[in-house]
């Protein structure tokens, strides 16, 4: 974390990309990662030609597989809820929505014609269009050549520290899909790289806390309006979601009702270091922009995650399960203490007056395992398998990056 956040590692980057090939009038490369049937880099590249007119910069492209093996625990709930999370930020930034998938032949052909092409951005702009709309005039069959320049390509990706498409990479820092150009905007304007004063466009997500009027039925909104969040501890970014997701319960007053999660790594899922690296890098990153506090952290894999459950039930019993769980990812991320240990969950239950012992009698009759089952189950009843996601009535969205979405819903309700 001290690295990350240090201003030697900023100015080593700043002066690597930046000042050294300003010296010899070199436009600064940006390295962007697509896969053809991956809808994220479908909206993407339709916003590379603009971000080229606003800032002095070239993007160089590179065509690979849709992401990783095992970087997620169900591809193909992943895929299914990519389209329609596609489809969102096209309706926010007015892309060119999704309608159908490409076909296995016209995700060969583009792949085939990928090679054959010079690698512009209006080409690859072409080819994304082609692909996804099966609309070719003869179609090409699956070719070794193309599969190893694409493994290629993936192995590039990997060595760079990623294991996403849809990423672009420059000065040393990652930047994943459209909901992370507000960072690459701020990054590449700081560097004296903008051609003109205009401010940032990729920043639809934030949250407005928009006026409302109270109502005469406010007794009865806690049996009809329900902000549901769906957390892991081990999940940074259910630490960021849930700090948000509180705030918007306060403003609108709506009851906040925390759903906790076993991590996947838990459950059966073989993570990657480049995808733990760039998790505790993005969390962080997105952290420092809502100014919530993200100095450190004690990994709570394991014991950590039993000790905690433990004493949740009770906590929930006591209505004091927020201000728990609040506490002990603040021991996680910004204390940097271990939950395994046995004192620092004593001290936890200290802090907010919950008798640790009266706790673990309360486990033994409501085992957290049955309630995180259920839980878990509730979560692949809504077609989503990992945290954070959140709930309000019908709308659901995974990732703290769509709280804005929950909170249109809630100002519409």
């Amino acid at each position: 974390m001290k690295l990350i956040r240090s201003d030697k590692r900023a100015w080593l980057l700043k002066f690597r990309y930046f000042t050294v090939p300003n010296w010899f009038r070199k436009t600064p490369v940006a390295e962007v990662y697509l896969a053809l049937n991956d809808p994220y880099s479908f909206m993407l590249i339709q916003v590379l030609p603009e971000l080229e007119q606003r800032f002095n910069i070239q993007f160089k492209l590179f065509l690979v597989y849709e992401s990783v093996p095992g970087v997620t625990i169900d591809p193909k709930l992943m895929r299914t809820w990519a389209i329609k999370d596609a489809n969102f930020i096209a309706d926010q930034y007015q892309l060119k929505n999704i309608t159908q998938r490409p076909t296995q032949e016209s995700l060969f052909t583009g792949q085939q014609m990928w090679q054959l092409r010079p690698k512009t951005l209006d080409n690859a702009w072409q080819l994304f269009q082609q692909t996804w709309s099966n609309d070719f005039d003869y179609y090409y069959h699956a070719s070794t050549p193309v599969i190893n320049y694409q493994i290629k390509n993936l192995i590039r990706l990997v060595k760079q520290g990623h294991y996403l498409p849809s990423s672009i990479f420059i000065a040393g820092q990652w930047f994943v899909g459209i909901d992370r150009l507000e960072h690459l905007e701020k990054r590449l304007a700081d560097f004296g790289l903008a051609k003109d004063d205009s401010v940032a466009v990729y920043q639809k997500n934030k949250l407005v806390f928009a006026e409302q009027q109270v109502k005469d039925n406010a007794a009865d909104i806690a049996d009809t309006k329900i902000l549901e969040a769906f957390i892991s501890l081990r999940s940074p970014y259910s630490y960021i979601g849930l700090l948000q997701a509180e705030k918007l319960s306060q403003h609108y007053q709506i009851p906040l009702k925390i759903k906790p999660l076993l991590p996947l790594i838990m459950r059966g899922l073989t993570t990657t270091e480049n995808k733990e690296r760039y998790a505790v890098f993005d969390a962080s990153r997105e952290a420092k922009k809502l100014n919530i506090p993200f100095t450190g952290i004690a990994d709570p894999l394991g014991q950590g995650i039993f000790n905690a459950f433990q004493i949740f039930s009770y906590a929930e019993q006591q209505n004091k399960e927020l201000d728990f769980i609040k506490s002990a990812f603040k021991a996680i991320y910004v204390d940097g203490l271990d939950l395994s240990n046995k004192s620092v969950i004593e001290s936890l239950c200290q802090q907010h007056k919950i008798n640790y012992l009266q706790a673990l009698e309360y486990n033994n009759e409501h085992d957290w395992q049955q309630w995180s089952d259920t839980n878990q189950s509730t979560l692949d009843g809504m077609g989503l398998w990992g945290a954070p996601c959140f709930r309000f009535q019908n709308v659901i969205c995974w990732g703290q990056d769509r709280l804005a979405q929950i909170e249109q819903a809630i100002i519409v309700s």
